[in-house]
């Protein structure tokens, strides 16, 4: 087989009911260059592996599967560094989750045509659908207004965590920027943007590429706001010292996250006024671009902070334990 122009990365863990249509959409792409399909199952206990057997069995040239024994997110592994980048081929790399999957033929196609003519942009991505399911609903892609872009947006890295165009189903970038998130113990989405984007601009195209599927069995499905803060924060706290500088916005959500945990930690705590006087103190300790951004949402949630406690002191909301 002819080396891949670009390798398509999935994990999947439990998606035996959704990995047929995510395999199928890669398959169904029109390319006028060879491509590989990366697929990482992380032990799936409902015959994920099985159906992912059966495809790489009639397209070796294509998928390559990698089986856990043990499931490994877990662990808290990070899958793609690990076990997926390292295999990689391709100049470019494109991701798609088990559970969602592709609806334009001509995804790939259009996406190395833009990075073959565009040397300057590192990544580029489009517009998806999402599919609630158990509501048998399909919405539409809707972010800051971007239908008022009908022949794309160019972003810089100093601004992409603002409108946040880009999603893991639709991106398309280029595989030798993603040298720098090895050493990261946390390896998501964002990393990886961090690690491309501090290469060059991007793309977002106002083309459809893509379904994502909302059920019960998401990865982030049963994690409290809590959680999924500190997790924000703690993927900040590692990114910052290295692409902080670079990214005002990266800057400017690693803030907004902080608030509202330690905002949420508020409600519980003894210590009311010294815990909200750090909230304060943390408000004004960053550099002087992001301060404007800062006290907007110090006094933001401080007011829906306040107005959430007279509601709970009236009786109109209760508690959350």
């Amino acid at each position: 087989m002819d080396t891949p122009l670009v390798s398509i990365c999935t994990i999947t863990y439990n998606h035996a009911p959704f990995i047929r249509q995510c395999m199928d959409g890669v398959l169904m792409q029109k390319t006028s260059f060879p491509i590989e399909h990366l697929i990482h199952d992380d032990a799936s206990p409902d015959g994920t592996a099985n159906i992912v057997r059966e495809y790489e069995a009639r397209y070796p040239d294509v998928i390559k599967a990698i089986y856990q024994t043990e499931n490994q997110f877990s662990k808290g592994t990070p899958m793609l560094s690990k076990y997926l980048f390292p295999k990689v081929r391709g100049k470019y790399i494109a991701l798609c989750d088990g559970d969602d999957y592709w609806t334009d033929p001509l995804k790939l196609q259009k996406q190395v045509d833009f990075l073959e003519s565009h040397p300057d942009y590192a990544l580029c991505g489009g517009k998806y659908r999402t599919m609630i399911m158990g509501e048998n609903k399909i919405n539409e892609y809707e972010r800051k207004g971007i239908d008022k872009y009908p022949n794309g947006k160019t972003v810089t890295f100093h601004d992409f965590f603002d409108s946040y165009l880009f999603f893991t189903l639709t991106v398309c970038f280029r595989s030798e920027n993603i040298s720098d998130m090895f050493k990261y113990k946390i390896c998501i989405d964002d990393t990886v943007y961090c690690a491309v984007m501090n290469k060059g601009k991007a793309f977002f195209f106002p083309d459809y590429f893509a379904m994502y599927r909302l059920h019960p069995g998401g990865v982030n499905a049963g994690k409290s706001r809590r959680e999924r803060l500190q997790f924000s924060v703690d993927f900040h706290e590692e990114m910052l010292p290295d692409y902080g500088k670079n990214s005002k916005s990266l800057r400017k959500r690693y803030i907004r996250d902080v608030i509202d945990l330690r905002f949420i930690d508020l409600s519980v705590s003894k210590h009311f006024f010294r815990d909200y006087l750090k909230i304060v103190r943390f408000s004004f300790s960053g550099k002087l671009d992001t301060l404007p951004y800062s006290l907007m949402q110090l006094l933001e949630k401080t007011g829906r902070y306040t107005s959430t406690r007279i509601k709970i002191f009236l009786g109109i909301k209760k508690k959350i334990n």
